[in-house]
């Protein structure tokens, strides 16, 4: 029975940073309640557009070195992740200027989306996940979101688009703050601490690519093929929750380096209840988010339905493959692909087609990922 327990209890692992995502993920879904039955489609589209655009910079200046400087952490590599930290800081420069340059970009409105690269480059989350302290996580998500939230509530009640352009950027910066306080607070934990190799330069390389690759998902094509489709962008809020829920589900499995079933579970059975009920209740899940939603939207949400299913299987195959040298340029190759295929596309493509195209260019990738982890597999059986 104790056996038992033991084996349930060690694939219950990452319920914690799942219950960190999912209080982050269930403020998101109330804030955009709040907002959504408060503002027009045309002012949620651009500020849904703006947050997509500023999603990408977070991710090039976090989402790529973050497991690797866990790694660094879990090896005692210190002096080298806070060199890590100095070129995530340089990232975020060139982020913001990315983002000023930008033709849709006013200053006067938009500018509280420039903090979000720089804390995200100077966050310590970092530390705690190489702790696997998931609970002071969930602690930082708790406190950021109830920040959010009040924002949003002042927001709504004015409906003041300003305010409304604040939203994203609050959370970001009380989570940067959060987790400097919570990085240097003593650990409390009696874990045995989580232990690494140390990775050589190749590994290191692809780790980055093949984060990268994962964290640029959620966003990338919406950004690059969305145009001015603000019913693509108000669905995609829908789609990122999922998209968050996965980043969780996978942060938690590399830093307590478990795979195999347990792993297929966790990726593969919550996004496949969320890909049935958007295809059998696209209606009842827009009703439930926006205010009169249109049908556009509603179609957007049914056609779209294998989105999060389908990043849940690249996800999958970037976690078997990113440690692996022999494949530290498949995800930085793949993810030049993906932004170079964009810009021979079709620029006129109406939203049911986009949102089909997005999960194609998802599926495509998998196909590749799968047949290079195919091919690694026969070449290693016969060497």
């Amino acid at each position: 029975m104790d056996k038992v327990i033991s084996i349930v209890a060690g694939n219950l692992f990452p319920l914690w940073l799942v219950g960190a995502n999912l209080i982050a993920r269930l403020g998101g879904m109330i804030i955009l309640l709040l907002i959504g039955h408060s503002f027009s489609p045309e002012i949620l589209g651009s500020y849904f557009a703006m947050l997509a655009t500023a999603g990408l910079a977070v991710t090039a200046t976090q989402a790529g070195s973050g497991p690797l400087l866990i790694r660094l952490m879990q090896g005692g590599a210190l002096p080298k992740a806070l060199f890590v930290v100095a070129i995530r800081l340089l990232i975020a420069g060139l982020a913001v200027s990315t983002l000023v340059s930008r033709p849709e970009f006013e200053l006067n409105m938009h500018w509280p989306f420039l903090i979000m690269p720089v804390a995200a480059a100077l966050s310590p989350d970092w530390v705690i996940a190489a702790r696997t302290e998931f609970g002071r996580l969930g602690k930082i998500a708790l406190i950021a979101q109830a920040t959010g939230i009040t924002f949003a509530v002042i927001a709504a009640e004015q409906t003041n688009d300003f305010l409304l352009f604040t939203i994203a950027p609050v959370i970001s910066f009380t989570a940067f703050l959060s987790a400097i306080f919570l990085a240097l607070r003593p650990t409390t934990s009696r874990r045995k601490p989580v232990n690494a190799d140390a990775l050589d330069i190749r590994q290191s390389i692809g780790l980055i690519g093949f984060t990268l690759l994962a964290g640029f998902l959620p966003n990338l094509d919406f950004v690059l093929l969305g145009n001015d489709e603000h019913s693509l962008f108000l669905a995609q809020r829908i789609f990122l929750f999922c998209g968050g829920l996965i980043a969780a589900i996978s942060a938690t499995l590399f830093a307590k380096q478990h795979g195999g079933l347990a792993r297929d579970l966790w990726l593969f059975v919550p996004m496949s209840l969320v890909s049935l009920a958007l295809l059998v209740g696209p209606d009842q899940i827009a009703n439930l988010i926006y205010g009169s939603p249109e049908a556009t939207l509603i179609s957007v949400l049914q056609n779209g339905a294998f989105w999060p299913l389908l990043l849940a299987l690249v996800t999958r195959q970037c976690l078997i493959l990113q440690e692996t040298a022999r494949a530290a340029g498949v995800g930085w190759f793949l993810l030049f692909m993906l932004v170079g295929s964009a810009a021979i596309l079709p620029n006129h493509q109406d939203t049911i087609e986009l949102i089909i195209t997005c999960q194609l260019r998802l599926a495509a990738i998998y196909i590749a990922l799968s047949a290079f982890q195919f091919w690694s597999k026969g070449r290693e059986a016969r060497l």
